[in-house]
């Protein structure tokens, strides 16, 4: 880059908008992996179940959301309904749904394998006690089949950080719509996107460890 006069000053003087994408980034990944849990953990126990009325919709459910790539997804709930129905969704509420039912259909089977992980001899002595399937579920295998899955659910999480990037298309202002819109005003694409791959690496390493400290708690609790 022989003859590149570097200006880092441009981070500062654009903090303001680089500064709220990033809270924007956590607000979208939150949200969307609170959707996520939400229908993997529906989708997940319906997989346990051995009624084809239920199994057949869950496993339709995870086939179709692991399938199709997720920007395919993210235009398609953004673009469709308004097409479609005549309903306008806001970039956000599109952005998250998206995401969130994209990473939906992995993380049910990863609620499907830990609930399976659990012994069957615990669920059949519950019974045996009078518990129904509900009680055997909260109070018996949920709990031991959250703490196999928080790390795979850690991985997710720290996916879903970065995968909300993909929400620019949308015209979402996290991190890599910032990122442009700051690129656009000072023609500053060195020193602007080398500040947002540094976000990124100390965002993920950050709660990576914070992760890992959450698994060994539960390990010793």
């Amino acid at each position: 880059m022989s003859g590149y006069s570097f200006d880092w000053g441009v981070i500062a003087r654009n903090w303001d908008i680089l500064s709220a994408s990033i809270a924007m980034t956590f607000i979208v990944s939150l949200v969307a992996e609170g959707i996520a849990l939400f229908f993997a953990i529906v989708v997940g126990i319906a997989r346990t179940t051995r009624s084809p009325l239920i199994v057949v919709p869950a496993t339709a459910f995870v086939e179709f959301f692991r399938g199709v790539p997720i920007l395919v997804l993210l235009i398609w709930v953004y673009y469709v309904p308004a097409l479609a129905w005549n309903v306008q969704i806001s970039a956000f509420i599109a952005g998250v749904f998206g995401l969130g039912l994209w990473y939906a259909g992995g993380l049910a089977e990863t609620i499907r394998a830990g609930i399976l992980a659990v012994p069957v001899g615990q669920r059949e002595a519950a019974y045996t006690l009078g518990l129904s399937r509900l009680q055997v579920l909260r109070a018996i295998v949920l709990p031991q089949a959250t703490r196999i899955v928080i790390p795979p659910l850690a991985n997710s999480y720290i996916g879903m950080v970065k995968d909300a990037t993909l929400l620019s298309v949308l015209g979402v202002t996290e991190l890599m719509r910032a990122a442009q819109t700051v690129v656009g005003r000072t023609y500053r694409p060195f020193e602007v996107y080398t500040f947002i791959a540094v976000v990124y690496v100390i965002i993920t390493v950050v709660l990576g460890r914070m992760f890992s400290l959450l698994e060994r708690r539960l390990k010793t609790a």
